[in-house]
């Protein structure tokens, strides 16, 4: 299947192009509100919010955004929770993939991989793209995933794909990067199995705040 990728790439071109000819105008949709996700999540306890710095803010531009820690009191575990929300796709680049940004801050990646995580509420499955990176004597878990009111994904490119699809159905290229990282210890093991399981609590109170945007 060495053509699928560069029919992609094609696919991927064209339809960028005609989201320039085309002016597709957009619904004007409310942000998702995402800081008023429960400071208890499953028991998991959260800190009050973050602010960005400003340079980052600029150079980001998200319509709304959340930085904010989350413990497990029972293992001290601690979940740094970063959710960036975009409106339009159409005039902005979107959201930047960690997979890019945290090596560029000298970050090395030890290990990948998509794993397929459970979500307790309803018995759903997700995929996400999970990372382990290594700096100095600092180590990370980074997981991360794309999502909006309709979908979720783990593929970078997937969003541009389907950007002309959802402007001319839904009149809307509205998607939103989430980001958890996690600090490890020796084993790494628990802190993995712990931000997993942040991450399933998580989905479906993200898909709560999206819908609650139409």
């Amino acid at each position: 299947m060495s053509w699928l990728f560069p029919a992609a790439c094609l696919i991927l071109v064209l339809q960028m192009a005609a989201s320039r000819v085309l002016t597709v105008p957009e619904r004007d949709i409310p942000i998702p509100e995402l800081r008023k996700l429960p400071l208890n999540i499953a028991g998991w306890k959260g800190s009050f919010d973050q602010e960005m710095d400003n340079s980052i803010t600029r150079y980001l531009k998200p319509d709304d955004y959340i930085l904010r820690w989350y413990v497990e009191p029972n293992s001290g575990i601690p979940v740094n929770l970063f959710v960036a929300h975009f409106k339009s796709l159409q005039n902005a680049y979107g959201p930047h993939s960690p997979r890019v940004c945290l090596p560029g801050a000298g970050w090395l990646v030890r290990s990948s991989e998509q794993p397929v995580l459970a979500v307790p509420a309803g018995g759903q499955q997700i995929r996400v793209n999970e990372y382990m990176l290594e700096k100095a004597a600092e180590r990370i878990l980074v997981l991360y995933w794309y999502q909006n009111d309709r979908d979720m994904w783990a593929d970078e490119f997937y969003a541009k794909l389907r950007l002309l699809p959802d402007l001319l159905r839904y009149r809307r290229s509205d998607v939103s990067l989430v980001r958890l990282i996690t600090p490890l210890g020796t084993a790494a093991d628990g802190e993995r199995v712990k931000c997993r399981e942040f991450a399933g609590r998580l989905y479906p109170l993200l898909v709560e705040r999206f819908a609650a945007a139409n």
